[in-house]
């Protein structure tokens, strides 16, 4: 019997959840062999990084004019923190150019996953190491180069070679247990299923409220409740310029479409109860 083929919407969010997990492994991996970062500081910028995530997302969830979320904000947010002469994009190296407008649309899905990575990466390298254009410029560089050789190696070596130098690249960057995971896809698609679910449920919810504030605001501003993250006299306006995205983005299939179109299901992954996927990331996550 035919194998049922898995619809582009599952195959954007593998390819997004994907990209997003192996951009941040070579990010990491170049600023400790390339740039001498240690563990702690390593962690910090990942925490950071995770925050930054949230900020974005938070923005996203904001209800625009149209009652959608604001991720045109969002995304200009992210753009907002990038230095000058600094490309807040991040296309992701593959083995071939698409080939189709399915593959087209998988390969920019990935980008927008990565730049995401990128963005949030380099702003918390600004702040905890106090990298300029320059040690910014090198990092992608470097990012980029690590992100080639795992796509490389998985087509020449094998994709269980590829994950395996990554793993230990990752593992000597932190200094702790760094896994290979083997998740079947379903597994992968169900959990993104229930993140999106989960901010889809909060969107509409800040959308109701948001609805109510306006009522109570235009009928003389008695009882006006506070938005989401915003104090007591915050007028509830995003920056000019702000941007994200509450139901897009995330990254790939690591080993198939982020290692250049192999068949596979491996992620690296820190020991339990450590820090993985990043607020905004999968369909709900970013522009």
């Amino acid at each position: 019997m035919k194998k049922n083929k898995m619809s582009l919407t599952t195959e954007l969010d593998l390819t997004r959840e994907g990209t997003a997990e192996l951009t941040r492994w070579c990010i990491l991996i170049a600023l400790h062999q390339s740039f001498g970062v240690g563990a702690a500081r390593l962690n910090k910028i990942l925490a950071r990084a995770e925050k930054l995530g949230q900020e974005s997302l938070d923005v996203a969830m904001t209800v625009n004019e149209r009652g959608m979320p604001s991720t045109d904000r969002s995304l200009a947010l992210r753009r907002s923190w990038m230095p000058r002469n600094v490309d807040p994009d991040f296309r992701v190296p593959v083995l071939r150019s698409p080939r189709t407008r399915r593959e087209e649309q998988l390969r920019m899905a990935g980008d927008v996953a990565a730049s995401m990575v990128w963005t949030l990466c380099a702003e918390a390298c600004i702040e905890e190491l106090g990298f300029g254009a320059g040690r910014l410029n090198r990092l992608k560089e470097e990012a980029l180069a690590n992100y080639r050789q795992v796509n490389e190696e998985g087509h020449t070596d094998g994709l269980d070679v590829a994950m395996e130098h990554l793993r230990r690249c990752a593992q000597a960057a932190l200094k702790e247990d760094i896994m290979v995971e083997n998740q079947p896809d379903e597994d992968r698609v169900r959990q993104s299923e229930r993140d999106y679910e989960e901010q889809k449920r909060a969107f509409l919810k800040r959308a109701v409220m948001q609805v109510l504030d306006d009522i109570r605001e235009a009928a003389g501003g008695a009882g006006r409740r506070p938005r989401d993250g915003q104090s007591q006299g915050q007028s509830g306006r995003v920056p000019a310029g702000a941007a994200h995205r509450p139901c897009e983005q995330g990254g790939g299939r690591q080993g198939r479409r982020a290692a250049g179109g192999q068949q596979g299901r491996q992620h690296i992954r820190r020991a339990p109860g450590r820090s993985g996927k990043w607020p905004g990331e999968g369909r709900a996550g970013g522009a």
